[in-house]
């Protein structure tokens, strides 16, 4: 509690209620509330980064020591579609101010294949061997069942991102320089406070690499929850990937998760029913980005 008594001090504050919430302090005081969160050095140099590069969608903030202060934002209700729109809004922005090239480096170009080729062979022989084993079974689980008749989406999915994977690789030893990001690296609607002001919060994960990063990560946590086109058609409208970015992108993006059954059948069902929709969605998706990138080819041809 020192944290606070010294926070008391500093602007002569009289507190009404204190509330935990997973890493920070919420401070009821008779000037408002504020919120309290442990710092890092690491933070400190991004706020200084972002700032000059202009980009304010950041939290205003004071430091105490260790610990940093913001003002709390009182939120305003929003459907989930409309906040993902203005945090993918938000990214496509952080992106383009914080854009830079550097120099390829092949043999890290060749590391990150490999690793991604291994585990692509990896899951394919996982699934033929699992496959194999519960074909083999006089009586199948509901779980085991429901991955039997999807089996052929799994692979089609391993097959599709590792064509895409060997693309990607060619792609990049023709080319002498890569594009940089700074990425949030962890983007969720958990992440963006809208109130009178939109601000982006959590950057406790933040580096620096590849664009197709913070989008991948949104999509494979909230695929269920938005429609995933329209967002993403908007990002790319403000912020277009390079050939290269895209074929990663489609790749990372199509690999499906390993299914480890347990001796919980309905678990194991929820788990198998997860899988297979998220292989369907983001075939549906693939698609569509697909055909549009065609339709624009045959556009700029025909002009």
């Amino acid at each position: 509690m020192n944290e606070i008594k010294k926070l008391i001090e500093k602007y002569d504050l009289k507190v009404r209620g204190i509330k935990e919430q997973q890493k920070i302090k919420i401070i009821d005081t008779d000037k408002g509330k504020l919120v309290l969160k442990k710092g890092s050095s690491k933070e400190k140099g991004l706020y200084e980064y972002l700032q000059n590069k202009n980009f304010h969608y950041l939290l205003d903030k004071e430091e105490l020591e260790e610990y940093n202060v913001y003002p709390y934002i009182q939120e305003i209700k929003q459907e989930k579609e409309e906040k993902a729109m203005e945090l993918i809004y938000i990214l496509s922005i952080l992106h383009n101010k914080t854009l830079f090239y550097r120099k390829i480096v092949m043999d890290q170009v060749k590391e990150v294949y490999e690793e991604y080729m291994s585990k692509l062979d990896y899951l394919n022989y996982y699934y033929h061997d699992l496959q194999d084993m519960i074909e083999q079974k006089v009586y199948m689980s509901p779980a085991e069942y429901l991955l039997i008749r999807n089996i052929s989406l799994i692979y089609s999915a391993l097959n599709y991102s590792k064509e895409n994977l060997k693309m990607w690789y060619e792609e990049k030893k023709n080319q002498k320089k890569e594009r940089v990001v700074l990425l949030h690296n962890k983007p969720s609607l958990d992440h963006i406070l809208i109130g009178e002001d939109k601000k982006l919060i959590s950057w406790d994960d933040y580096t620096k690499g590849c664009p197709i990063f913070d989008f991948l990560y949104f999509y494979r946590n909230n695929y269920l929850e938005v429609e995933m086109t329209s967002l993403f058609q908007m990002y790319q409208s403000r912020f277009c990937y390079t050939e290269d970015e895209y074929l990663l992108f489609f790749s990372l993006l199509s690999i499906p998760d390993k299914i480890d059954f347990t001796s919980h059948h309905y678990q194991n069902t929820v788990r198998v029913y997860e899988l297979v929709k998220y292989v369907e969605k983001t075939k549906d998706f693939v698609l569509k980005e697909d055909e549009k990138n065609q339709k624009e080819d045959k556009d700029k041809f025909q002009e």
